[in-house]
C-alpha cells in the first residue's frame, strides 16, 4: 500500500518541502505513481515518521537516520540519551563562561576610571591567563556518558589491587586497552577505620557487543553531569577538597542517588593519574 505525497503532508502536518529535504538527506525512498506524484510504502511512511518525532526535539539527522535503519525503541532511547548528554554539556560550558564573564566584569568595573593604554591592555591579558583568577576554582563539571562495563569487587583490608588486577588483565588480554575508561570507588563495607576490611570495586569500559567472561560482572555507569577534581597523592585529602570546593558553588549540590567514582588515567610513563568524579545535580 502507498501513499501520494500530498495525502501523506495533510495526514502528518508536513509540508512537502520537508518531505523532499529528508528524502535527499537520505532518511528514506519515495516512488512514482503513473502521474508522476512522489509515493511513499509503509516503510518509508514508517521511517518518516520516526523523524517527525525525533526532529521535534532536535535530534540530528545521522542520529536519526541510525534508528531508522534499526527501527528500535533502544535505538531510540540511545539517540534520546546522546541529545540530553549533549544538552547538560552545552549547559555545563554556559556556567563555566558565566562564571569567567563575571570575573572579567568585575575586574574591569575597577579599572572604568582607566583609560585603555598598551599596560592596561597588557594587564588584561595577563589577568585573562591567570587561570587559578580567571576560573572560579579547581574544581570542573562534566559530563560522562551512560557506558557498559566489566568489573570486579574486592573486600580487604587494602582490596584496591585485588579488585583491580582481574579487569585490567582481561582488558589487555580482549585488546580493549585503546578505548576502555577505568572506574573505581568504594563499595559496602564502607571503609569504618584504619585496619577494618572494606570493599572497593573496579570496572572497565567496554562496547555492548563484547562478552564478559564469568569472573567479571556487567556494570553500568549511568553517566551525567559530576564535579571532577584531579587527585593528589593524599586520595582522602583530596576528595575532602572535593567537596569542600561544591559545597561552595551555587549551582550544583550532590546527587546522592548516583555512585562516585575514581577515575584511574595511565600516563605516557605508565603511571596512574586519578581524577574523582561526585554526581551533582
Amino acid at each position: 500500500k502507498q501513499i501520494a505525497i500530498n495525502k501523506l503532508s495533510s495526514q502528518m502536518g508536513l509540508t512537502s518541502r520537508t518531505l523532499r529535504h529528508w528524502e535527499s538527506e537520505g532518511l528514506f525512498k519515495s516512488e512514482r505513481d503513473d502521474s508522476g506524484w512522489r509515493v511513499y510504502d509503509e516503510d518509508a511512511v514508517l521511517r518518516i515518521g520516526i523523524t517527525a518525532l525525533l526532529r521535534k526535539i532536535d535530534i540530528p539527522i545521522s542520529e536519526i537516520k541510525l534508528v531508522a535503519e534499526e527501527k528500535s525503541f533502544e535505538s531510540l532511547r540511545v539517540a534520546a540519551e546522546k541529545k540530553l548528554s549533549l544538552i547538560e554539556t552545552q549547559k555545563v560550558e554556559t556556567i563555566s563562561i558565566e562564571n569567567r564573564l563575571t570575573k572579567f566584569l568585575k575586574f574591569l568595573r575597577a579599572q572604568e576610571n582607566n583609560p585603555i593604554t598598551e599596560e592596561s591592555l597588557k594587564l588584561l591579558s595577563d589577568f585573562n591567563d591567570e587561570k587559578e583568577s580567571f576560573n572560579m576554582s579547581e574544581l570542573k563539571f562534566v559530563v560522562l556518558p551512560k557506558m557498559r562495563a566489566a568489573g570486579n569487587i574486592s573486600v580487604g583490608i587494602s582490596p584496591e589491587e585485588d579488585a583491580m588486577n582481574p579487569v585490567f588483565e582481561w582488558i589487555d588480554s580482549a585488546g580493549l586497552a585503546g578505548t576502555a575508561r577505568f572506574f573505581g570507588g568504594n563499595m559496602p563495607p564502607m571503609p569504618s577505620g584504619e585496619g577494618k576490611p572494606y570493599g572497593y570495586g573496579m570496572c572497565a569500559s567496554i562496547p555492548k557487543d563484547v562478552v564478559i567472561p564469568e569472573h567479571l560482572a556487567e556494570i553500568t555507569v549511568p553517566g551525567g553531569v559530576y564535579a571532577m577534581l584531579e587527585s593528589t597523592d593524599d586520595i582522602p585529602a583530596s576528595w575532602k577538597k572535593l567537596m569542600s570546593l561544591l559545597s561552595q558553588n551555587k549551582k550544583y549540590k550532590s546527587d546522592r542517588s548516583r555512585q562516585c567514582y575514581e577515575e584511574h588515567i595511565k600516563n605516557d610513563r605508565g603511571d596512574f593519574l586519578l581524577y574523582l568524579y561526585e554526581p551533582v545535580k
